[in-house]
């Protein structure tokens, strides 16, 4: 139980039976009519003369103001108890969210982005929602979710929900204003946070762009293209759909080679050898430090030849023989089971 509840219980308990015994004590009457005259006097009602003595009339005046203090002292702490038991919740819930890293962020708890949550609760990653609506905000709850009330473009609440140490954050409210602004917002905080945002008009676009969206969303535009490619190209569709024998979709993922991976120096024909599987799509040239003799660390050294790339140049098929280096980010495809089974090596990258 409640420390504060039962010292708050017991002051309350604590006045009555003080009175009755003080009554008893001075004018010698029976505890009931001791305790009768400690309530009516408590509960200022008042139901006469009762013949008291000098005595009893000191003693009744330290019981009016004594029990008058304890009483509302008591019930304050109460009053105090209950608020902070109904704040706890939201407290704890901030309380997550500050100490996530390498999360996502969800501002706009929709049908968009209850499909994203649920995808990312899927992969296992960890992520934060923003949500306005309260109906929305209990329903993410009720899930088991990470959700925080509010407007995503609050620079208060983006900073309880981790935005400088996210990995990610997606604007998917129905507004292209909103979503600029949660972009914006999220920009000057995070520069370098990947952003990705929901445009429901193509004049959006150049605005979300600007605003600091790396990547724009037009569910019309998206949901269009994919009919375009199932009218055009329906075995393609089948295939990264799962539609064909064994079911499973064609999936895609990305490593980063981080300073302890164990991908780090290994080249693409001796993890292929270890994950036969999967298919290398492309790697993206991470920044490199510069060398001894190099005047700028904007471009870096090819591993498969001695000319250089700018950071984050995208290689389509890479070579079997490309060495993989720190900051590099290798593309695969696969099936889930074969995603699954380069896990271990994803996780530590």
């Amino acid at each position: 139980m409640n420390p504060v509840l039962v010292r708050s219980a017991a002051l309350l308990a604590v006045v009555p039976l003080a009175g009755t015994a003080g009554y008893v004590w001075i004018e010698g009457w029976d505890p009931w009519r001791a305790l009768f005259f400690t309530l009516i006097t408590l509960t200022t009602v008042g139901y006469g003369d009762e013949g008291l003595s000098p005595a009893g009339e000191r003693f009744t005046a330290l019981v009016m103001i004594g029990g008058i203090g304890t009483a509302s002292f008591a019930l304050g702490q109460l009053v105090h108890t209950a608020v902070a038991q109904t704040l706890r919740p939201e407290r704890r819930i901030m309380h997550k969210a500050r100490a996530l890293r390498d999360h996502h962020i969800i501002c706009g708890f929709g049908r968009m982005g209850r499909y994203v949550a649920r995808r990312l609760h899927e992969a296992g990653t960890h992520f934060v929602i923003i949500e306005r609506d309260e109906h929305l905000v209990e329903r993410a709850r009720a899930g088991g979710m990470l959700v925080l009330e509010g407007d995503g473009s609050d620079d208060e609440l983006l900073e309880i929900a981790g935005v400088e140490h996210a990995a990610s954050l997606a604007a998917l409210t129905p507004s292209d204003a909103t979503n600029a602004l949660i972009a914006l917002s999220a920009h000057a905080m995070a520069p370098d946070l990947m952003i990705v945002a929901r445009a429901e008009s193509d004049e959006a676009v150049p605005k979300l762009r600007r605003a600091g969206a790396q990547r724009v969303i037009s569910p019309t535009c998206h949901g269009a293209e994919g009919v375009a490619q199932d009218m055009l190209r329906p075995e393609v569709s089948r295939l990264l759909m799962g539609e064909h024998d064994g079911g499973d979709k064609l999936t895609f993922s990305q490593i980063r080679v981080c300073p302890r991976s164990p991908l780090l120096g290994k080249t693409l024909a001796a993890i292929g050898a270890e994950h036969p599987s999967v298919v290398f799509i492309a790697v993206a040239t991470g920044q490199r430090a510069p060398a001894p003799n190099s005047t700028s660390g904007s471009t870096s050294r090819s591993t498969s030849g001695s000319t250089t790339e700018p950071a984050g140049t995208l290689r389509v098929r890479p070579d079997s023989s490309t060495e993989l280096r720190e900051g590099d980010v290798l593309i695969i495809a696969g099936e889930p089971g074969d995603i699954a089974a380069s896990e271990p090596s994803r996780r530590a990258a």
